[in-house]
């Protein structure tokens, strides 16, 4: 009883293995191969294919004869299948290419991205813990999109950003140590006497930048190198 027991199960597993692969998962396992060969950044991302008035088409490539493969038909070198988007298939038998389809398909790409956490107004400055990490489908979203919670985190913001909203690259700037319209000290130094003075900068100025500063003492404007937060210096 025992080896009739083994036995069947055995010839169930055997059955198993051979139950073919549905087509629509082979045509999804070619796609989602080729996206990964034209950009290999995709590779161990979660890919997920659908397909939309197709169940004709593949019923009648269910009972082709032959050995039957499936290939995306490149259109040009750049052709990227990703979205809501029309994606040609060719059909190939025994080798010899035959029919070629063209499939309505909607591809979803997942991946972490940055996400704001609150509302963000322009001008405002981005402190640690106003982002977060979430999974989500990136297949529409702009090649600048950030995955790195580093990369903004002191940052300043340019434009409004709704709390939940991707954060892009472009939507996001390095503070500059001075602003526009903003106070700042001003400092310069002749044989070794330090002189200060209170001045209003002109334009914004990262650290290192030269700037446009007008002295409050005398009105006369001059270029100044930004030194720190607010403070320029005359060399």
């Amino acid at each position: 009883m025992a080896v009739f027991v083994a036995m069947f199960v055995l010839v169930c597993l055997a059955e198993a293995a051979e139950v073919p692969t549905s087509i629509s998962d082979r045509i999804s396992r070619a796609i989602k191969s080729y996206l990964v060969e034209k950009d290999p950044s995709l590779a161990g991302k979660r890919i997920e294919i659908s397909y939309k008035y197709a169940d004709k088409i593949f019923r009648e490539l269910k009972y082709r004869k032959g050995s039957v493969t499936f290939s995306v038909a490149e259109l040009y070198p750049d052709f990227k299948p990703i979205g809501n988007m029309i994606v040609p298939i060719q059909v190939t038998i025994d080798g010899e290419q035959k029919d070629k389809l063209f499939l309505r398909t909607k591809i979803s790409v997942f991946d972490k991205i940055v996400v704001a956490k609150k509302r963000f107004k322009r001008g405002e400055l981005i402190q640690e813990g106003d982002a977060t990490l979430e999974v989500r489908d990136i297949s529409n979203l702009l090649p600048d999109i950030l995955r790195e919670i580093n990369l903004v985190a002191g940052k300043e913001v340019k434009t409004f950003i709704p709390s939940g909203n991707a954060i892009y690259d472009h939507m996001i700037k390095d503070r500059p140590y001075v602003k526009k319209d903003e106070k700042v000290k001003i400092s310069s130094s002749a044989r070794n006497i330090l002189v200060m003075a209170d001045g209003l900068s002109m334009e914004d100025g990262k650290l290192g930048q030269e700037v446009r500063v007008k002295s409050l003492g005398s009105g006369r404007e001059i270029i100044a190198v930004v030194t720190g937060t607010a403070e320029v210096t005359v060399r």
